[in-house]
């Protein structure tokens, strides 16, 4: 589990031991622009699997596999990507360039005025300074989330500054291998082919390490499931060792379906439209009418009646959940920044008598949270106000504005 994934977690659970009582809930952790609200999906509808490798001073180092992706990870193979060490901003065509970010998403830019190629805009916080072979890709949001800075070199991502800290990203030849900050290594890569193609991450000196096996992916059963899989001379992650044990990957295609599957976990997808189709004991409906902004709604039910469904908005970064009994959570969230999706704005619940709990969050520079948790019970408004250090500490609490002891 990475670091920043550690610290959400420990903020989760100081507030849960102190509200928990009240029946508080909290958002989920490491929210971004990829991830649905359902373990194995993503936000589009499709099969996602994102495994943690380590952190890297504060920055988490994921691999993702997904179902719709085409392209190959020149570390992983088929089907896979690692953001961070493939992140790159590069022309996709007369008129659009693409910043492929380091969390795995992918921001268009454009002229910012007709016929000038050196200044481009990605939105209204995002802007790109482009002389010769170098770019400066700034993000200043507007709705509170991170300033954030990146340098590219030949459409490879060689330094960034953002919430997280302050990173270099050094290669060999084409191949990112290392990521520095302030002269410390916090990752280091190598690459071995015989007698099996093998990966090697160390992070933080060496003080873990994570290790990767890639086969001929007709070698474990991907072969034949779709012409749009790999061919027999594809490779792609076979085996992961971490300091948890090993863990193993499939991959394959039965009646017309294909599968994905890490460990015990298992996706079925459409080869056709790369779209999800069960997970676990819950199965898949895509291709529901789209919601306001254009995104695609999907649900998902089980045998035992109960059911799902679920929209996000990403002009407003509305996620909206239903469900069988008549609750519905919904989550707003920062719509700029690189890592903006982890932050959430705010969070309702909303029960079938239609009465709610919302909670909202906001953040200084320093990375603190405040937690306000307001409970509108018919004409009483209830405000619970905690804040926290970096650490997770509560050091402050206010109940409807008065000053009550943080403990």
């Amino acid at each position: 589990m990475t670091g920043h994934l550690k610290s959400w977690i420990a903020l989760a659970f100081c507030l849960w031991t102190l509200l928990s009582a009240e029946g508080a809930s909290l958002p989920f952790a490491g929210l971004d622009d990829l991830r649905g609200p359902y373990e194995g999906t993503g936000v589009s509808g499709e099969a996602l699997h994102i495994q943690p490798l380590g952190d890297a001073g504060g920055w988490p180092i994921c691999a993702y596999w997904s179902s719709a992706r085409t392209e190959r990870s020149p570390l992983f193979g088929f089907g896979w990507s690692v953001p961070a060490l493939e992140s790159r901003f590069v022309p996709l065509d007369e008129r659009r360039w693409g910043f492929y970010q380091p969390d795995g998403y992918l921001r268009i830019f454009v002229r910012a005025a007709p016929g000038d190629d050196s200044v481009l805009t990605g939105g209204s916080a995002w802007a790109a300074v482009c002389k010769g072979d170098a770019i400066r890709v700034t993000a200043d949001p507007h709705d509170g989330g991170p300033k954030s800075e990146f340098h590219f070199r030949q459409g490879r991502l060689v330094r960034m500054s953002c919430e997280e800290g302050d990173f270099e990203i050094k290669y060999t030849g084409r191949s990112a291998d290392r990521i520095v900050s302030r002269g410390k290594t916090l990752l280091e890569v190598t690459r071995e082919t015989s007698p099996e193609d093998r990966v090697t991450f160390r992070f933080n000196g060496g003080r873990s390490q994570v290790v990767a096996t890639c086969r001929p992916a007709v070698a474990f059963g991907v072969q034949g499931a779709s012409s749009s899989l790999a061919s027999s001379q594809e490779r792609s992650l076979a085996t992961l060792q971490t300091s948890d044990g090993l863990l193993q990957f499939a991959y394959g295609g039965e009646r017309g379906t294909a599968f994905f599957s890490a460990g015990e976990m298992r996706w079925m997808w459409d080869p056709r439209t790369r779209k999800i189709l069960a997970c676990g004991d819950w199965a898949y409906t895509i291709g529901m009418p789209k919601n306001e902004d254009g995104q695609p709604s999907f649900a998902r039910h089980r045998s035992d009646g109960c059911r799902e469904s679920y929209s996000f908005n990403r002009k407003t970064g509305m996620f909206v959940q239903e469900f069988t009994n008549g609750t519905s959570r919904a989550h707003k969230v920062f719509t700029s920044g690189p890592l903006a999706y982890r932050r959430v704005r705010w969070t309702k619940e909303t029960g079938s008598d239609g009465s709610g709990v919302r909670t909202d969050y906001t953040y200084d520079e320093a990375g603190r949270v405040v937690y306000r948790r307001i409970t509108r019970t018919g004409e009483e408004t209830k405000t619970d106000e905690v804040w926290l250090d970096a650490s997770g500490t509560i050091f402050r609490r206010r109940v409807n504005g008065e000053e009550v002891p943080a403990k």
